[in-house]
């Protein structure tokens, strides 16, 4: 009888303690704390306080906004299929409630992007475009969707959609991103018409070379009937081994092929010092400074539409 008064009354303690505790800690204020380590670049310290709000919050609505939180930091750490858990959560179960839930759309496509699964990267961000067209994030998505087609290798269908930036979202953050992307595009497709230029002009060259050796053998093959019919006593017999007209002809077309070869011989040459090795890795590693370069300076612009958005969130409160 003392054992089950002593469990009743243990029971009764924790379910007030849960309640009280609960009601203690403003897990409003949790969350704003852990919005501010994700915006501030803490992912590891924002992921443990938001997994805490889902755990122990009694609040519906903040437990559906950790599921796209916790997608976001986990996007940032590079841990994709965690951030795709629970993006996919969020997005089946919070599309008339979810407070994010639109951006979860565009991000949905941005991860997509980062797991290189490039043309369903490209349909998400078409479905994001058409079902919220007027989104904020929208010139965004033309951008990501220059980028898989960039990465496909489809450079002019990729040139497109980063004009699209340009043209229609003069004032949008990808604007940067997009001009450099041009630039990149027009060199590589300048590099890509030299170095196809010098495989034409190769191939072009072995297939004169071949012709001229044939001719030249047959030339050969005719000089030595004609050597041979030298000897003989019927001059007759001489004309029908080999006509000497016949044998001019050939000559005529050797040379011709002579200078075609000599011709291309140089044109390679050419090519081969524009698009040597060396040149081609020195461009690269410029290539990849420039990128580099052009990641941080996107990484300084996500954090600024962050704290924009944070301040657009106070003022809206206010």
């Amino acid at each position: 009888m003392i054992i089950k008064r002593l469990l009743f009354l243990l029971i009764i303690f924790n379910s007030v303690f849960y309640f009280y505790s609960d009601q203690a800690k403003n897990w409003d204020k949790e969350k704003e704390k852990a919005e501010k380590l994700y915006n501030s670049g803490k992912f590891d310290e924002a992921i443990i306080l938001f997994r805490e709000i889902n755990m122990s919050s009694n609040s519906e609505k903040l437990i559906a906004e950790t599921y796209f939180w916790l997608a976001m930091a986990y996007i940032e750490i590079n841990k994709l299929s965690q951030a795709e858990t629970n993006l996919e959560y969020y997005l089946a179960n919070y599309k008339s409630t979810g407070l994010n839930y639109q951006e979860a759309v565009y991000q949905k496509g941005r991860l997509l992007f980062l797991q290189e699964e490039y043309q369903s990267s490209i349909y998400q961000f078409n479905h994001f475009i058409e079902t919220y067209p007027s989104h904020k994030l929208v010139s965004n998505a033309y951008y990501w969707i220059g980028e898989c087609l960039y990465a496909l290798g489809q450079f002019d269908d990729s040139a497109y959609y980063f004009h699209i930036v340009l043209e229609k979202y003069p004032n949008a953050i990808k604007t940067e991103a997009s001009n450099y992307k041009l630039r990149l595009i027009e060199h590589k497709k300048s590099e890509l018409a030299l170095q196809n230029l010098l495989k034409w002009s190769q191939e072009q060259y072995l297939s004169a070379l071949s012709e001229f050796r044939v001719k030249e053998k047959t030339m050969k093959e005719a000089l030595e009937k004609y050597k041979k019919g030298e000897n003989l006593e019927d001059k007759e017999e001489v004309t029908a081994v080999i006509d000497s007209d016949e044998l001019k002809r050939l000559q005529d077309d050797n040379q011709i092929l002579k200078q075609k070869i000599e011709e291309l011989e140089k044109i390679i040459e050419y090519l081969k010092g524009e698009v040597s090795d060396q040149s081609i890795m020195d461009k690269l590693k410029q290539l990849e400074l420039k990128e580099r370069l052009l990641e941080n300076k996107e990484a300084t612009l996500n954090i600024l539409e962050k704290e924009l958005r944070e301040r657009e969130q106070e003022l809206g409160k206010k």
